[in-house]
């Protein structure tokens, strides 16, 4: 009776561990914060601002308004943007301001006025890690 326990109870030890599926990790890239990332659009264009700076030394600033679709995110949570202007190459880490809103906002080293557009490399940034780059690009 003992032995026949003892069988059992490897037995049901055993055989949970035969059914468990193997994870693909090559298959998982619906992460937006993943470089490896193959979903939908995160980023999308909104606008430019122009707006006058009232301190000095004054002038005026430059902004290029764009929107985190945060609804592809597999959870609630904070995060900033990592951008680089296409144009003059500059980068910067962008947040949300306040916390827990989608419309961020980048400020350009350098003003331009007119037409033409201006085009940004943007990348979820959380933790120290950064995401799958997208390009957004909108008129001046």
């Amino acid at each position: 009776m003992r032995n026949t326990l003892l069988i059992l109870l490897l037995g049901g030890l055993y055989l949970p561990s035969c059914y468990k599926d193997d994870i693909d990790v090559a298959a998982l890239t619906n992460n937006p914060f993943d470089a490896d990332y193959t979903g939908a659009a995160i980023f999308t264009f909104e606008e430019v601002v122009n707006e006058p700076q009232p301190v000095p030394p004054g002038g005026t600033a430059q902004y290029v308004v764009f929107r985190v679709n945060s609804s592809l995110f597999l959870q609630s949570t904070s995060y900033q943007v990592k951008v680089r202007d296409l144009v003059t190459g500059h980068e910067d880490l962008v947040g949300q301001i306040p916390v827990g809103n989608d419309v961020l906002r980048y400020r350009r080293d350098t003003l331009q006025f007119g037409t033409g557009e201006v085009c940004l490399e943007l990348r979820l940034s959380n933790n120290l890690s950064t995401g799958q780059a997208e390009t957004i690009c909108g008129p001046l």
